[in-house]
């Protein structure tokens, strides 16, 4: 029980860090960038956010589960998770340039940036996260909490140094980036430094077995789902609205993000207990762990949205001047998306942990699909309005669908043991 409260306790200081840290940097990064500067920051990370998942193919979460069922293999999947993770980002760079050039078609500055940030975001951001994810599973919280926390951190470091240098230049986001990628590069480098001090070394020899790639990918998919229907619509709207209103609706979302960050900081400590569980006791066994943690994160959920709701008004009255003050609306009907997300995010911990993680990534392609077509679709008429809409259908047919699978996945299991 100590040592519980202990991982838990390392667990809320590396995200309240992180929540300090993220929140301050959206915050100077808002206030450096005008509205339209930060709404082509916003189409630009969305669609580094959709790609993200597939960079490394989903072997950062694959090493949580062979650390916690077969440690003995770890050395290997180490060596696969660096070297897939280096050959699929520069896959992804070319997929990424391609979408920049069918969406926005001439904008030089939007290609440079996708570049910059692509190289931060994409390759060391996750090298940095499967570190953290080797520390986590090896039951290292702390220094899990300190790696996480630390990428934040260096975030907010590139914006406080570019806020005291930069002189309003139209330049400012491409300046910024690329310090923002230096900084990166050499965090980065110090965290895979410790990371192999502190553990066995990796087997770069060791071939990457089809298996793996096969249940990397469905990690992938569902990560990747997540990112469409959760950031499509920014990258979308990029195109079809102004960078200004992007900005303004990206900056709610970020408001959205930082109540959520709580809520990753349980689900990242309970995920490999949701593995443990499902190896011995299936989906019965993970669907009843899901629901002891979801009681208190809908409480977490009720209290942040009430005091937003009482704060959010002020502060955007009085942040930079009330530039951004027009997110305040969409941020007000946004909010259930914290709830529906909260939900959909547990349970699809418990369907994973049950070993049913393909079940999980159709569920979550198929709706991202559907979350894509509507996007185009709204977007273009209904502009902002229409990416409300749908991100708002997305996240309650995704809680809706995962709630009906999980209920259908226990009822045959309970009729075959039945059977027998």
């Amino acid at each position: 029980m100590r040592s519980k409260f202990y991982n838990v306790a390392w667990i809320i200081y590396g995200q309240g860090g992180r929540l300090i840290f993220q929140t301050a940097y959206f915050f100077l990064l808002a206030i450096i960038m005008n509205p339209k500067q930060y709404g082509i920051y916003v189409a630009i990370t969305s669609l580094i956010v959709i790609l993200g998942p597939f960079c490394g193919v989903g072997f950062n979460s694959l090493i949580v589960k062979i650390i916690a069922t077969d440690v003995k293999e770890f050395r290997n999947v180490f060596g696969n998770t660096i070297k897939i993770t280096i050959y699929s980002y520069f896959i992804l760079l070319l997929v990424g340039e391609l979408i920049i050039f069918l969406l926005y078609r001439n904008q030089i500055l939007v290609n440079m940036l996708f570049l910059i940030l692509s190289l931060a975001d994409l390759l060391f951001l996750k090298l940095n996260e499967m570190s953290a994810q080797i520390f986590i599973a090896k039951n290292r919280v702390n220094v899990s909490a300190n790696i996480q926390n630390f990428i934040s951190l260096t975030r907010f470091m590139s914006v406080v140094i570019f806020y005291f240098l930069h002189d309003n230049s139209s330049n400012d986001i491409l300046i910024w980036s690329m310090l923002y990628l230096l900084i990166s590069l050499l965090y980065t480098i110090l965290v895979f430094i410790y990371t192999l001090t502190k553990n066995d070394l990796p087997n770069m020899n060791s071939k990457i077995t089809f298996n793996n790639i096969k249940e990397g990918i469905f990690f992938s998919i569902g990560l990747s789902s997540q990112g469409i229907y959760n950031d499509i619509d920014k990258t979308i709207l990029g195109k079809y609205d102004s960078f200004q209103q992007t900005g303004y609706y990206g900056f709610a979302y970020k408001m959205l993000d930082v109540i959520f960050i709580p809520i990753k900081a349980i689900l990242s400590l309970t995920f490999p207990k949701f593995f443990k569980i499902g190896k011995n006791e299936g989906i019965k066994g993970t669907y009843k762990f899901a629901k002891r943690i979801l009681f208190p994160l809908i409480i977490y959920c009720i209290i942040a949205s009430i005091a937003s709701l009482l704060l959010a008004p002020t502060i955007l009255a009085r942040f930079n001047n009330g530039e951004y003050e027009e997110s305040l609306y969409y941020f007000n009907i946004l909010l259930i998306i914290v709830f529906l997300r909260c939900v959909h995010y547990v349970l699809s911990d418990s369907l994973t942990g049950a070993g049913l993680q393909k079940e999980r990534s159709i569920v979550q392609l198929t709706i991202a699909a559907i979350n894509t077509i509507l996007n185009f679709i709204l977007i273009s008429y209904y502009k902002v309005y229409g990416a409300i809409i749908v991100s708002i259908f997305s996240d309650a047919l995704m809680a809706i669908s995962i709630i009906c699978i999980v209920r259908f996945k226990i009822t045959k299991r309970q009729n075959r043991n039945e059977n027998l």
